[in-house]
């Protein structure tokens, strides 16, 4: 997939990027006092948390999408990414618990010079910027995580945690394209603009929680995941992420929280084959703020 730039849009600001990278970061987040980082702080109550993404893309037009089919590049892109989670903490001992999150995904403004109705087109009309495939939006749940974690160091001031996880793959994969809707000769959409992946992937990684001064809370992880063969012989390109946290008076009933949030992908793959324009790395910075809503429950 290929962007020109994100904006600023939810939580997220971006300070830099490569030129290309894949969208739909996996389901993030789970830190007493962070947006994306994890943690290492072992739920000790029953949560339940709520969560909006939102990012904003500036686009390519239609006729830079008929430049870059003439140059042999499939390019898609999307103007718009909401996702709604409901985040559940549950313990199970004084070091181990468990995170269940599940998300509402909508994608919207989407462009696509490489799908079959556009193919179709252009091989009749090879300039034509009409034949780019348009979409208004692709909405529907997304996939579930489950994930364990095991404080292996405590000394009242550091804590240390494994991860281990699995993102199932209860999402929606059969949204269709906007053109041709309901006449049979409508199109699926590509796997990677579709509200769940139809993939299993496995996540291992080390997360840490601590203090920088008795005001200032630190929450860090570094993240791994792995990602098995989805819907239409899609395979999101694994990823590793990186996160550190910084929040301010993280015992308080509202406290602001400033991130610095990091993801590097490898290439897709479809039909055993490398995705040209995927993969690529992200680094951005989540300014936040979290608000607890009685002893167990938050935003």
């Amino acid at each position: 997939m290929l962007f020109r730039s994100l904006a600023a849009g939810g939580l997220a600001l971006l300070m830099s990027q490569s030129a290309v990278f894949a969208h739909g970061e996996s389901i993030r987040g789970g830190g007493a006092g962070s947006i994306n980082s994890v943690g290492a702080a072992i739920a000790e109550d029953f949560s339940i948390g709520l969560r909006w993404d939102g990012r904003r893309y500036d686009t390519f037009s239609r006729q830079e999408m008929v430049n870059f089919r003439q140059q042999g590049e499939d390019v898609h892109a999307h103007e718009e990414e909401n996702a709604y989670f409901v985040n559940l903490g549950i313990p199970i001992s004084e070091d181990l618990d468990m995170a269940v999150s599940v998300q509402y995904n909508q994608f919207k403004g989407f462009l696509d010079n490489g799908d079959g109705q556009a193919t179709t087109c252009f091989a009749a009309t090879p300039t034509n910027p009409n034949c780019v495939s348009e979409t208004d939006d692709s909405k529907g749940w997304g996939d579930t995580l489950l994930m364990m974690r095991y404080r292996f160091y405590n000394d009242g001031e550091n804590q240390i945690a494994g991860l281990l996880g699995v993102i199932a793959p209860t999402g929606k994969i059969t949204n269709k394209t906007d053109k041709n809707r309901g006449t049979g000769q409508d199109e699926i959409l590509g796997t990677h603009n579709q509200p769940g992946s139809g993939a299993f992937t496995v996540q291992v990684g080390v997360a840490y929680s601590g203090h920088i001064t008795d005001k200032f809370g630190v929450d860090a992880d570094m993240i791994y995941r792995a990602n098995g063969p989805g819907a239409n012989d899609f395979r999101s390109g694994n990823s590793a992420q990186v996160d550190l946290a910084i929040s301010y008076k993280h015992h308080s009933k509202i406290f602001p929280v400033l991130e610095l949030n990091g993801i590097f992908f490898k290439q897709d793959n479809e039909d055993d084959a490398p995705k040209a324009n995927s993969g690529g790395d992200v680094v951005y910075l989540s300014p936040g703020v979290n608000i607890d809503i009685g002893k167990s429950n938050g935003v």
